[in-house]
């Protein structure tokens, strides 16, 4: 197989989990935390992470970074989408960074490490989150969206009864949906990818 088969098979691989990634970013979303509809979750990471685990890091943020251009090009939504994509970019990075750092190469089979990857990077994913909120989210969507969640229910409310809690099931879920997903085409993987 040639140099620039491989690259253009590279190339489509990771334009097509790009697509994926952002057609999962529109449906399904699902707010988890009862009072808390604009904390949805999304299954955009699935594809990001078969980029990583199926050829490397680099396709994994090449992945994230052509979705996220995807929604601000395709579904933009004005100031939600000026305010909220840059935290949720964030946030997959982040998940996916640490996921890859504990389990370099997925293995369906080894069920102890994938446990520990997935706790590892929700506990990333729930640091960062408060993080993000508290220095960026918060204060940028009161002053350009006018919705203070400070002055409506107090910071340590929302980060107890809302973004704490959402950032935990978000991560247990993503890593489960993912690890089911790539258990499920790693017969394929190779198939795909020659």
């Amino acid at each position: 197989m040639s140099i620039s088969h491989t690259r253009t098979q590279r190339l489509t691989l990771i334009a097509i989990l790009s697509a994926l990634s952002f057609g999962l970013m529109l449906f399904p979303q699902l707010p988890l935390i009862p009072g808390a509809d604009f904390l949805k979750l999304d299954f955009s990471i699935v594809p990001v992470l078969i980029a990583g685990y199926w050829l490397d890091l680099t396709a994994a943020l090449w992945t994230v970074i052509l979705r996220t251009l995807l929604k601000l090009i395709l579904a933009n939504e004005g100031v939600n989408t000026y305010l909220g994509l840059p935290v949720n970019l964030w946030a997959i990075v982040i998940f996916a960074l640490i996921l890859f750092w504990v389990m370099p190469q997925f293995d369906a089979k080894k069920i102890g490490c994938a446990l520990l990857a997935v706790g590892a990077a929700t506990v990333g994913l729930t640091l960062a989150g408060v993080v993000m909120n508290w220095l960026i989210a918060v204060p940028l969507y009161a002053k350009f969206a006018h919705f203070d969640i400070a002055k409506m229910i107090g910071l340590g409310q929302y980060f107890i009864a809302m973004v704490i809690p959402f950032n935990i099931a978000q991560g247990l879920i993503w890593g489960i949906v993912s690890f089911a997903v790539l258990s499920i085409l790693q017969p394929m993987q190779r198939q795909i990818l020659s």
